[in-house]
């Protein structure tokens, strides 16, 4: 006898039953799971039972009542499709779940409510199955809808589930509610849509348009669930673009250092195939807790940050692993600052989880909470916490963090601790965050960084060799065509890899420059690139020395002086110039104030390939050019930043970028100063700088008054820093002592508010005041759209260059001191965490904190005194100690200030 045919929607529906049983148990942790075949509805209703009557016990008592339509209904669902889930473990799973997210959900109130209203509406949706399932049970139809309640019943259980079991979901409970209510109120709109093909199905009359409706509820529920999907995706891609700005966050170089790298590691695969195969490094990549911590150590050139482009590629070509990473180089100095190198981890692991990019959204940036240093940080361990506990989760995160010893030696620290911090929380719960540190070796690093596995590729040298030869190889092949004339093939560009190996000594950056180095030139035969490989020397220094020495063979002497005039503001400036402060700063470097063009910018291109010399770079000698160009800068600020100068031609000059230079100058000229009237026979030798140091102290001297208070002040602290040699100049000794003690964190605190976002230039009366109206200048010039003899083009690339010039942070040693911020408000901000700050006591008062005492007793008379009033209180000899506690428990109505004033007297 033939096999009797199968139904087609049978079959649909008991596939659509079984990927929702599957789905579910993929969610569910085998330990909560483990009892859900043998759990019966009663022992579940029992279990509600108990549950309310501990919530009773805690004076917390809830309606469960509620709940008995959704157990009915269940009883009566589960005869509906028992015929489905005949010979399998699907059919507990229907009630199952309800016993522990209730058990869970039980410790918190306000979510425990939530979900019991949830569940009661499910109730509502089965209770017709109590007259339909005798009739309806064989039909096919029938069965198909019925496995759709299963589908959407077990999905709203993985939700609710997911939703209590993740690490600090009581935290994340007001942010991801409204997240899960939109999941749920789909889930309910597509049962009651399904109530409706229920009650056509019932009907026999209606059978060739039930059959035309299911098939539009199947599309339409289809529909549904897409759009659910994109209005989440479009609704976290916002919140996460307002989380980068809260964070304040540019992430573009970042971008560009992975990709290069991770590119080059692609290129030639086998260079870092040894790393894989390293036994420290193997158990680091695994997804298991040990070891928590790699330092992958080496020297500069050894291919550090290669390897890691490579390893962070490799494991993200897995979704088993959130991988982290952040390049820290002096190339970018913002990638070296603490609370870049913070912020750019906390946007890395948040992107990994929607309900926490919904958390942050909702609690710190609506609620317009400061992104300091403290909240990120605290940040950064719930957000870990949050990542790693999640139900089911196997997803171990790897933290890469290269270039460690490029950053501040006290912020080394503070990077290392942090993470480890985090670290040891996630090993003490069972959970996998690792993080490898890839950097140069130091005294501080192996200090923090002691008993710490290590990978020293100093140790790896035959590896090494070996991925030199590769690379060396495939670099050569790539020029085989050229070789090839030269009578090169096949193994002896092998051997030339293999030489190039050796020599390399583990040095990557040393064959890369000498396979340049073939590449660029021309030989005759092949005598002449095996000679070249071997008397190439094997220094970098002196390797870089035949490169500088062949860029300036055709110079003459005055541009020999140029190069050398710009290597050694490469080498000995306070800190690294920005490509507009180093064309500024040499084009003032020739002593004239009035100078009017700027050096042009293919300077980069021809002197700047090259970061070593092997001229003479004296620093005496360099230092007394890098005074001139500073006081000749200020010199000519004092005369461009007057109000009186015409506005036109100073307008100019700064979208020239002539101006670039003035905050270096302003920063760093009394340093410069001091060294040189400290040296001996300093301002005797014949060059600029004694003439713009007269200038500028006469400039100075004829501002007024405003110097006098300085003459007789007693300053032995600053004299001890050669500030007397200074006073022969009766301008500059005064400026020097103000600028000095401009430094302090102090007077950085009175000045907080002095400056706002004014565009209007004030009278100069001393040097801060030519960086006041510089930066002012900058202001203005940033809201114009056009100006005579200016493209487009050039206003733009001002724009670009300049606009974070105008607000820099007024703490000299502070590193935002040159790469300022975008406005006002931010830099306020930014200053704030420099100063003590002083908030107002009274209730509900939402005043920013204050700088100093006076400010704050200035805003209580202001703001509260007038409204309150203070209650006179009349002085007495003394009370008694039960009359002072008799009058204070009366007065608890009284303000702050009133109850302060009483304690004092």
């Amino acid at each position: 006898m033939p096999l009797p045919k199968r139904d087609r929607k049978v079959e649909a529906a008991k596939r659509m039953i079984r990927e929702a049983f599957e789905d579910l148990e993929r969610a569910i942790s085998p330990t909560d799971s483990n009892d859900f075949g043998s759990a019966t509805l009663e022992s579940v209703q029992k279990a509600a039972l108990d549950i309310e009557n501990q919530l009773a016990a805690r004076s917390s008592l809830r309606n469960m009542r509620r709940l008995m339509p959704l157990f009915s209904g269940l009883q009566h669902y589960s005869s509906a499709v028992e015929v489905l889930c005949n010979g399998t473990p699907y059919l507990p799973w229907i009630w199952a779940p309800i016993k522990l997210i209730l058990k869970v959900a039980s410790d918190y109130v306000e979510a425990f409510e939530q979900i019991i209203k949830a569940y009661s509406r499910i109730g509502e949706s089965l209770n017709r199955f109590r007259v339909l399932d005798a009739t309806f049970s064989q039909n096919a139809g029938f069965q198909l809808t019925v496995a759709v309640f299963y589908a959407d019943i077990l999905r709203f259980h993985k939700q609710a589930y997911t939703f209590v079991r993740r690490s600090c979901w009581k935290l994340l409970f007001l942010t991801s509610w409204g997240r899960f209510q939109r999941r749920f109120d789909n889930i309910i709109d597509d049962l009651k849509r399904h109530e409706e093909q229920i009650d056509k199905e019932a009907n026999a009359h209606h059978i060739a348009e039930a059959r035309d409706t299911r098939d539009k509820l199947e599309a339409w529920r289809q529909e549904a669930l897409a759009k659910l999907a994109r209005d989440e995706e479009e609704q976290t891609a916002g919140h996460l673009q307002t989380i980068s700005t809260w964070l304040k966050l540019d992430d573009t170089d970042q971008v560009a250092m992975f990709d290069k790298l991770s590119t080059e590691g692609t290129r030639y695969p086998e260079t870092c195939g040894w790393v894989m195969k390293n036994s420290t490094m193997i158990s680091w990549l695994k997804p298991q807790p040990d070891p928590p911590f790699v330092w992958l150590q080496g020297n500069p050139g050894t291919g550090k940050s290669t390897i890691v482009g490579k390893l962070a590629t490799f494991l993200r070509a897995s979704p088993k692993s959130l991988v982290v990473t952040h390049f820290c180089t002096s190339s970018y100095a913002s990638s070296t600052q603490y609370d870049r190198i913070l912020r750019s981890l906390l946007f890395q692991l948040v992107h990994a989880n929607d309900d926490l990019i919904a958390h942050i959204y909702w609690e710190y940036v609506v609620c317009k909470k400061v992104a300091s240093i403290t909240t990120l940080e605290q940040l950064m361990a719930t957000v870990v916490t949050t990542l790693l506990g999640e139900p089911g989760q196997s997803q171990p995160i790897h933290v890469f963090l290269d270039g460690l010893d490029e950053v501040e030696a006290g912020k080394q620290r503070q990077v290392v601790s942090l993470i480890r911090k985090v670290a040891s929380g996630a090993k003490a719960r069972g959970a996998v965050f690792k993080v490898l540190v890839s950097c140069r070796t130091s005294p501080l690093l192996e200090k923090v960084l002691r008993k710490q596995p290590v990978v020293s590729l100093s140790d790896e040298k035959e590896c090494l060799e070996e991925a030199i030869s590769t690379y060396a190889s495939h670099r050569l092949t790539a020029d085989a065509y050229k070789l090839s004339q030269l009578g090169l093939r096949g193994s002896d560009l092998t051997h030339l890899g293999r030489s190039v190996a050796r020599k390399a000594d583990g040095m990557f950056l040393w064959a890369r420059l000498v396979l340049d180095y073939l590449a660029t030139n021309i030989f005759h035969n092949r005598h002449e690139i095996t000679a070249a490989i071997d008397t190439l020397p094997r220094e970098l220094s002196e390797f870089y020395e035949r490169i500088l020495t062949n860029t300036i063979s055709n110079f003459d002497p005055r541009s020999v002086d140029r190069m050398r005039q710009i290597l050694g503001w490469i080498a000995f400036a306070k800190r690294p110039l920005r490509k507009s402060e180093f064309r500024s700063a040499l084009s003032f470097s020739t002593g004239d104030p009035k100078v009017d063009e700027l050096v042009p910018s293919y300077i980069f291109d021809i002197y700047l390939q090259t970061p070593q010399s092997k001229l003479l770079i004296a620093e005496d000698k360099v230092i007394r050019e890098h005074s001139i160009a500073s006081v000749t800068c200020l010199l000519s600020g004092l005369k461009v930043f007057q109000p009186d100068y015409p506005h036109f031609d100073r307008s100019l000059r700064v979208l020239k970028g002539l101006h670039g230079f003035h905050i270096y100058a302003t920063e760093y000229w009394v340093d410069y100063i001091l060294f040189i009237v400290t040296s001996p026979n300093a301002l005797s030798q014949p060059d600029l700088l004694p003439s713009v140091l007269n200038d500028l102290s006469k400039n100075l001297e004829s501002l007024g008054e405003s110097f006098n208070a300085f003459d007789d002040k007693d300053n032995s602290t600053l004299s001890e820093n050669g500030l007397d040699l200074l006073k022969a100049y009766k301008g500059l000794h005064p400026s020097a002592i103000a600028a000095l003690e401009a430094r302090s964190r102090k007077a950085l605190g009175d000045k907080l508010e002095d400056e706002g976002s004014a565009v209007d230039l004030e009278q100069v009366k001393e040097l801060r005041d030519v960086l006041v109206n510089y930066q002012a200048t900058i202001k203005s010039l940033l809201l114009i759209q056009d100006f005579p003899g200016v493209t487009p083009e050039e206003l733009e690339l001002f724009k670009r260059e300049f606009r974070t010039s105008a607000y820099t942070c007024r703490l000299p040693s502070c590193p935002r001191a040159t790469v300022g911020f975008h406005t006002n408000e931010l830099r306020l901000e930014h200053e704030a965490t420099h100063s003590q700050r002083l908030r107002c006591l009274y209730l509900d008062c939402q005043y920013p904190p204050f700088t100093s005492a006076r400010a704050l007793k200035n805003h209580e008379i202001k703001c509260h005194e007038k409204i309150q009033g203070r209650k006179r209180i009349r002085r007495v000899a003394a009370w008694p100690q039960h009359h002072r506690e008799g009058s204070q428990q009366a007065d608890r109505g009284t303000s702050p200030a009133a109850c302060a004033t009483s304690e004092h007297l």
